[in-house]
């Protein structure tokens, strides 16, 4: 069995409307999403220079598609969407999805969720 090496995308910002309160939600956040794709492919990949082999960074781009005109309660559903897009890539076997946002709580930075997925 090979090893899993992980491609990453940091500082993905995802705007959303997500939050508890209908106040919260009317203008959409920023969220920021940290993205691990592990895959067995990887070295395959870096051996024969073969796209193919690797995912493509533009799968950034789907997971801000897969959240647009869509209204959510927790950022903890925001993450199972975006773990759930990532891994319709062929080549992903597990992510690492990470979502932060501003608490509209007094006295918080930054408030987040972190969840990994992998294939049944």
């Amino acid at each position: 069995m090979s090893t899993l090496d992980v491609i990453f995308l940091e500082g993905l910002e995802v705007p959303c409307r997500v939050g508890c309160t209908a106040e919260e939600r009317r203008v959409p956040q920023s969220l920021r999403v940290e993205v691990k794709l592990y895959c067995r492919t990887i070295q395959k990949a870096a051996q024969l220079d073969s796209l193919q082999d690797t995912v493509d960074y533009r799968l950034g781009l789907d997971l801000i598609q897969c959240l647009q005109g869509q209204e959510f309660l927790l950022i903890e559903r925001v993450a199972e969407l975006l773990a759930q897009e990532s891994l319709k890539v062929p080549i992903v076997e597990q992510v690492e999805i990470t979502v932060r946002k501003r608490p509209p709580v007094q006295g918080m930075e930054i408030v987040g969720v972190q969840i990994v997925r992998g294939r049944a």
